[in-house]
């Protein structure tokens, strides 16, 4: 209740509603909202799409705050709130019937978990991928507070070195040849900085995954380059929630990744 009253005192303000990149399918059929990552466009989800079907789906894929084409305001902190807000704003505008689905990628599972817990009477189910959990467990064993301790302060290294972090960023997105993701710039730079240090380093997503109230699958993989799997495998005891571990992939939604979602979210219709 007090994050839903939170949520609401913040979503007084006017706001516009985010870029959408992606809206195709017959909009009398399951519709299927995608949330890309941090330093990421709605371009991440072209492997999904590829594997979904136009014709028995709407998807709808949205540029979020900050990035890609939406909007990147100078007054705005970028909390899992913010972010939330501006989804809602959208997704109101377009007119969905009926429940949807919603895939959070990264950055993007983190506010699609939150935007579940706000709204699950208009949710069918979500799918959480390459999700960043770093949850205060003082239960969590040595590694798993080692590896999550490692990853903040290297979050802290990047948000303190600017030219650093944007010149470094290009040069992955060259080495590892991606189209998307990694794409930290001067354009973005605010947005970017604000939403690592207050959705992602400041966050509540295992909480949210938690207490969700609707069904819940986590996919990642085995060789994901920011996760602590020991958090996410904790997950997998809620009946509500299912964890799927892909071997051989990493953070980046490739093909292999996006055929085992794509298969997961076809099931779940029949």
């Amino acid at each position: 209740m007090f994050k839903f009253l939170k949520y609401l005192i913040n979503s007084l303000k006017p706001i516009q509603p985010l870029h959408v990149a992606f809206d195709s399918g017959d909009r009398r059929k399951p519709t299927i909202i995608l949330l890309h990552g941090i330093a990421a466009t709605s371009k991440t989800w072209v492997p999904l799409i590829k594997e979904l079907n136009t014709n028995t789906h709407r998807i709808i894929a949205i540029d979020l705050l900050g990035f890609g084409k939406s909007i990147k305001p100078t007054d705005c902190k970028y909390t899992v709130d913010d972010h939330t807000m501006y989804v809602r704003k959208t997704i109101k505008k377009l007119r969905i019937k009926g429940k949807y689905k919603i895939v959070g990628h990264s950055m993007g599972s983190i506010i699609a978990a939150h935007y579940c817990n706000l709204f699950p009477s208009e949710i069918d189910r979500a799918y959480l991928l390459s999700s960043p959990l770093y949850p205060n467990d003082p239960e969590s064993n040595i590694i798993a507070q080692k590896r999550k301790d490692l990853y903040l302060k290297a979050y802290e290294f990047i948000l303190q070195n600017k030219d650093f972090t944007i010149n470094n960023s290009q040069f992955m997105r060259k080495l590892l040849r991606i189209e998307d993701g990694i794409d930290v710039n001067e354009n973005n730079w605010n947005s970017f900085k604000l939403s690592l240090q207050n959705t992602i380093i400041i966050q509540d997503a295992y909480n949210d995954i938690k207490n969700a109230p609707i069904s819940i699958h986590i996919i990642y993989g085995a060789m994901d380059e920011f996760l602590v799997p020991e958090s996410i495998d904790k997950l997998a005891k809620f009946n509500h929630v299912t964890v799927t571990k892909l071997l051989a992939v990493n953070h980046l939604l490739g093909a292999r990744f996006a055929s085992v979602v794509a298969k997961q979210i076809l099931e779940s219709d029949i």
